[in-house]
């Protein structure tokens, strides 16, 4: 583990953990609850997920993933009953009732993405895309380098033709290049999540590795910890960077060793 910032602020959160505040634990999905897969779908979690963060949610923390994923993909992946899950970004929201919220974009901006996924399918047959809320995400997991620079440049080539009005921003993930239409990002996500907790005592923590978890750790700024999980170290909102599984592993087990002091001094 490498503290980024004030060395004092994630004992702080666990000592407000450990005082009975309630837990509020944010992740990321691939990369930080599971590891990359050439296939996404083949992405499960990692072993110790699934009865981990159950042990924590039974001990009162609400357990939340904010993935780029549909959120429905999780449904299917992570065996987690009562989690909450925003998808594609923060533009939709899976409540644990089963209740969904899902952003409404424009819809002539819907349509153009449309149109570029089907004519990019047939360049590019083999390569894997996924259409989302407000979103194309097209993956580069498994080509070789200088497919990968083809691919970018027929990208380039197809938003120079069929987006002169700018309508689409193209935005860089883990092995991959998303065409999203301007709207909610992971950070509205969180702002909205902290306006719903108020004033309440809250200890909050979002775990994200990707650089789009970067608009979710600026909008938590001062109202919580923000976790980058990185095997390297780069530019970052984040206050800690957790290296690897195991780390991600060891910071979740001390979330629930701290969230069963508070559930024993509430009952004290």
């Amino acid at each position: 583990m490498e503290i980024l910032k004030n060395p004092h602020k994630l004992p702080a959160i666990l000592d407000l953990l450990a005082q009975g505040a309630q837990g509020v634990l944010l992740c990321d999905y691939d990369g930080t609850l599971a590891p990359f897969c050439e296939d996404p779908r083949k992405a499960v979690p990692y072993s110790w997920v699934p009865a981990l963060l159950g042990e924590i949610q039974r001990e009162g923390t609400r357990v939340i993933v904010v993935t780029g994923r549909l959120a429905e993909d999780l449904t299917v992946l992570l065996p987690l009953s009562g989690v909450e899950i925003w998808g594609s970004h923060g533009r939709e929201r899976l409540f644990p009732d089963g209740r969904r919220w899902v952003w409404e974009p424009d819809p002539h901006a819907e349509q153009l993405l449309d149109t570029i996924k089907t004519e990019l399918s047939r360049e590019w047959p083999d390569v894997r895309m996924e259409r989302k809320v407000g979103c194309l995400a097209i993956h580069f997991r498994g080509l070789p380098d200088q497919d990968v620079q083809r691919l970018q440049q027929s990208i380039a080539d197809f938003l120079h033709r069929q987006d002169s009005s700018g309508l689409l921003e193209r935005r860089a993930f883990h092995l991959g290049v998303e065409l999203q239409i301007s709207g909610p990002t992971k950070g509205d996500a969180v702002r909205g999540i902290l306006q719903e907790l108020g004033d309440r005592r809250t200890a909050v923590a979002f775990l994200g590795d990707d650089r789009t978890d970067e608009d979710a750790f600026r909008a938590l700024g001062e109202a919580g910890l923000s976790v980058l999980v990185s095997p390297t170290p780069r530019e970052t909102y984040a206050d800690v960077r957790l290296e690897n599984e195991g780390e991600v592993h060891d910071f979740l087990r001390r979330w629930l060793n701290a969230a069963r002091k508070g559930g024993d001094h509430d009952r004290q």
